[in-house]
């Protein structure tokens, strides 16, 4: 299977210029899909506009296109959107279709019960059903552990502005890892490889992280107070924020991701990857250390 020409779905978010970068300098042919034109993109990419509201005008912005990559954020993005974006691109012929997992385990039972990874679930299994019943038609699902760069820098895993932080089950679970542009090099490699990454999940990881390890590599060890916190605790609290009389989805959604990424029964530290296959580099100590004193 040879795949050169690729559509990229979400291109201008988190995590789609990395994906776009990382495919333009691989060679590839990348189309932005867009509600707009508007967008300035390096020139080597061609932007088409489509209604994600409309399976006809993906199926129609899909012709001619050998692999699709949806970045578009999950639970931001309706459900129906990114499982319309599946079914256009089986309808126009798309060989091999990425969907938005980028993150944690949703392969793993655990991981997969958690509610709000319900809509990746849905689309995993749409996928399955569909690359089954079609042998023209199949997926690869990038499990790449919390996005390292954008976790430092909103402070997600620690408050490293201080003068408290929250530490999750004594601080000492191993985290999988992979900055943006790892993820994008990962997505790259998948699609240069895609017999050996054909239906299945691949996993990568730039490195592996504990919270009180991200603590001694930013130097503020002994400057910020440790507040413990179960992730049992977070679970019952984002059961409780999404049954009050106002829901509160917000906390519902970063509470149980917290619980995948640091119960540490969920498979957030990876047994093996699939680096070597793709083309990821693990990051070396001093790079990696360099990266949170970024953010610090």
């Amino acid at each position: 299977m040879a795949i050169s020409k690729v559509a990229v779905a979400g291109g201008t978010g988190n995590l789609g210029p990395a994906i776009v970068n990382a495919l333009l300098t691989a060679g590839f042919e990348v189309t932005v899909l867009s509600r707009s034109s508007s967008h300035k993109l390096d020139p080597r990419v061609k932007v088409q506009e489509v209604d994600y509201n409309s399976q006809d005008s993906l199926t129609t912005a899909l012709s001619n296109q050998d692999a699709v990559v949806n970045a578009l954020g999950v639970g931001v993005v309706a459900r129906e959107i990114h499982l319309r974006l599946v079914e256009a691109a089986h309808a126009a012929k798309v060989k091999r279709f990425i969907p938005s997992e980028f993150g944690s385990d949703t392969v793993h039972h655990l991981t997969a019960q958690l509610p709000v990874f319900g809509d990746k679930v849905a689309v995993l299994e749409r996928l399955k059903e569909i690359s089954a019943q079609d042998q023209e038609f199949s997926y690869t699902a990038v499990i790449n552990g919390p996005f390292f760069d954008w976790g430092l820098e909103k402070q997600f895993f620690l408050n490293l502005a201080g003068p408290t932080t929250e530490i999750y089950d004594g601080g000492d679970v191993p985290v999988s890892t992979t900055t943006l542009p790892g993820i994008g090099r990962a997505v790259a490699g998948v699609l240069q490889k895609p017999d050996e990454t054909k239906n299945r999940p691949v996993y990568v990881a730039e490195t592996v992280f504990t919270q009180n390890k991200l603590l001694e590599w930013s130097g503020k060890a002994d400057k910020i107070e440790k507040v413990p916190v179960t992730t049992e605790e977070l679970e019952q609290k984002a059961y409780e924020a999404i049954k009050q009389p106002t829901p509160d989805g917000a906390t519902f959604a970063r509470n149980l991701i917290l619980r995948a990424i640091f119960g540490g029964k969920f498979g957030g530290h990876f047994s093996k990857t699939d680096n070597e296959l793709l083309g990821v580099k693990e990051l070396s100590e001093s790079e990696i250390k360099d990266l949170v004193k970024e953010y610090v």
